[in-house]
């Protein structure tokens, strides 16, 4: 009965697949806005005032940061799941892949995406400088915030 089990954890096949192809899609994403923004600089000059290409180049760099978050929960998942724990294979691989329990990619992916949300927040706080601000502006800093200081007392604990 264990044994069949043990079969269904093939089932993060799935998910492994389906983040690496998540990731693949932001990652063209974020590309085609950054050369878009590029096209932009170089086409016109004169008219950068109102296209605002370094706006779609923070938005670009979001798409990049949330493709690398699937990226490293594909990889992370895979690596738990699927390879062996010898020792010969651990030393094959990058230091940041060298987990060994969900807690651990936990972590790593609560980092990940802290940066994330700070490149986001950043690019929104960017963009909404040219408007009135209001206290829903606080909202996004106010998460981030939360968040760091969880992960400063779950690293403590």
């Amino acid at each position: 009965m264990f044994h069949q089990l043990l079969k269904v954890r093939y089932l993060a096949i799935v998910i492994v697949v389906a983040s690496i192809l998540h990731s693949v899609a932001f990652l063209l994403l974020g590309a085609r806005i950054a050369v878009e923004a590029y096209a932009h600089v170089w086409s016109d000059p004169s008219a950068l005032g109102m296209s605002r290409p370094g706006v779609e180049l923070l938005h670009s760099l979001d798409f990049l940061f949330v493709s690398l978050v699937l990226m490293v929960l594909a990889l992370g998942i895979a690596k738990l799941f699927f390879l062996n724990q010898s020792a010969k294979d651990l030393e094959e691989l990058p230091g940041w892949l060298r987990i060994q329990s969900l807690s651990e990619l936990k972590v790593m992916l609560w980092e990940t995406i802290l940066t994330t949300l700070l490149i986001v927040g950043l690019s929104d706080l960017i963009r909404d400088l040219f408007t009135p601000l209001a206290w829903t502006a606080l909202v996004l800093p106010a998460a981030i915030l939360l968040l760091a200081m969880s992960l400063f007392f779950i690293r403590k604990a």
